[in-house]
């Protein structure tokens, strides 16, 4: 429902937000999706906007950045939805909170039972071009060696420690954009900020960006100013 700038529930559209890193014609277009909250009576909604996002914007890699599911009845569901996503573009994926409850195992074999791969503690490597992209989990220790370093993680706290670690690109969710938006300054979201440091849209350091996504969908449905979104990054 939309009231305004009230939005309630998961049925109206999911925003596409970009975020261009690189101008170039054949820049690497990655799909980062945070936040999707399967849970029952909300899966199917969920899972056919995300995968209607993926299939419209010609991504090349998508990236699943963690609470990804709130119970286990919904990891069969979690498993059709990697599967859908493998066939527009490959799948990697990391945890978050919530999937600790659920298991992080159980979300981790989920994920790769349907074709995507699992890289919370990992780096893998995507030929794009002439370029090589890393793709690295949060618990990576080293830095990847790549053309372009994106480290895909769900909380944005990692900021502090990856803008030093020559990354590129860092891309989390986790906070929601605290749902409700009174104002924006300096791309941080307000009255968020002043409790969450991080509650940014994105931030330039140096050369290395950080992007924070509001969310596929929330425990509570209710949002003032604050689209439900996925992240489409130009790198």
């Amino acid at each position: 429902m939309f009231v305004g700038r009230l939005t309630i529930g998961n049925h109206g559209p999911l925003h596409v937000r970009e975020e261009r890193l690189s101008v170039r014609h054949d820049a690497c277009r990655l799909m980062y999706v945070s936040d999707i909250h399967l849970r029952p009576r909300r899966s199917e909604v969920l899972c056919r906007q995300v995968i209607e996002s993926a299939r419209t914007t010609q991504i090349d890699a998508l990236l699943l950045g963690g609470d990804l599911v709130d119970a286990r009845t919904e990891l069969g569901k979690l498993n059709e939805l990697v599967g859908s996503l493998c066939e527009i573009a490959p799948v990697f994926a990391v945890g978050g909170n919530h999937d600790r409850h659920v298991g992080m195992h159980r979300v981790r074999d989920t994920v790769v039972a349907g074709g995507g791969e699992w890289i919370h503690s990992s780096v893998v490597h995507v030929t794009h071009g002439a370029r090589v992209i890393a793709f690295a989990g949060p618990d990576v220790t080293s830095i990847p060696e790549g053309d372009v370093r994106v480290l895909c993680a769900h909380n944005p706290r990692i900021w502090k420690k990856a803008r030093q670690n020559r990354y590129d690109l860092v891309l989390a969710g986790h906070l929601h954009g605290c749902q409700v938006v009174a104002f924006e300054y300096q791309n941080r979201l307000f009255p968020g900020a002043v409790f969450y440091p991080y509650c940014f849209l994105s931030h330039q350091y140096g050369a290395a960006r950080l992007v924070v996504s509001r969310g596929v969908s929330d425990l509570v449905p209710i949002r003032w100013c604050c689209p439900r979104e996925v992240i489409l990054c130009h790198v």
